[in-house]
C-alpha cells in the first residue's frame, strides 16, 4: 500500500493529509453548531415531567 506513485508520491501521507483536513472540517462544523445551533444549558427549557407554576 506504501509503494510510491508515478511522481515518487507515498500513498500513505496523502491518506493521512487528506484524513487531517476531513477531521478539520468535523472540528469547524461542530464548533459552528454547538456554539450557535444548540441552546445554551442556560436557555434551555424546563423538563417535560415538572409541572408550570400557573397549572397547579
Amino acid at each position: 500500500m506504501n509503494d510510491p506513485d508515478h511522481k515518487g508520491h507515498k500513498a500513505g501521507g496523502r491518506l493521512i493529509l487528506w484524513l487531517a483536513i476531513a477531521v478539520g472540517i468535523a472540528a469547524i462544523l461542530l464548533y459552528i453548531f454547538a456554539s450557535r445551533v444548540a441552546e445554551p444549558a442556560s436557555e434551555q427549557r424546563a423538563p417535560l415531567n415538572e409541572v408550570q407554576p400557573t397549572a397547579r
